[in-house]
């Protein structure tokens, strides 16, 4: 499956802010073949339900506003990777790539497991530790 977008620097990156797009955009740099297309902003999860019933529309804003978002899902080919991009990567990021590849592996199973990688500005090394014994591997740019 191709993504959206081509793997390239935009104006703009769906549901990317702050201190995460000068990140993204050094990863870009570093590494212009690593992709042949991404996804930004892809839900998962399924999020949670008005409490009341307040008609279809609103169920659906609900469950979008409240679902978790993976912040790039980069491809080659028909394989994703789950890309998680911090300024400074903690251990909130390793909870973040997990439980996204676990969402992922029970909402898109068809479109193939995914490989996990997390982009940064900064990690301390006991954290890179953590994210080397769970198996993700970590660009800090």
């Amino acid at each position: 499956m191709a993504g959206r977008f081509a793997y390239e620097k935009r104006r703009k990156y769906p549901h990317m802010i702050g201190e995460d797009v000068p990140v993204w955009e050094r990863f870009i740099d570093a590494f212009p073949e690593w992709f042949e297309s991404v996804d930004y902003d892809w839900r998962v999860g399924e999020g949670v339900a008005p409490a009341v019933d307040l008609g279809e529309p609103y169920k659906r804003m609900s469950k979008a506003l409240s679902q978790k978002r993976i912040d790039v899902v980069g491809w080659n080919g028909d394989a994703p990777t789950i890309v998680e991009v911090k300024d400074r990567a903690g251990l909130s990021a390793v909870g973040q790539v997990l439980g996204y590849r676990d969402l992922w592996r029970r909402e898109f199973r068809y479109l193939g497991d995914p490989a996990v990688l997390l982009v940064c500005g900064r990690v301390t090394r006991d954290d890179e530790m953590v994210m080397e014994a769970e198996g993700i591997p970590v660009e800090v740019v």
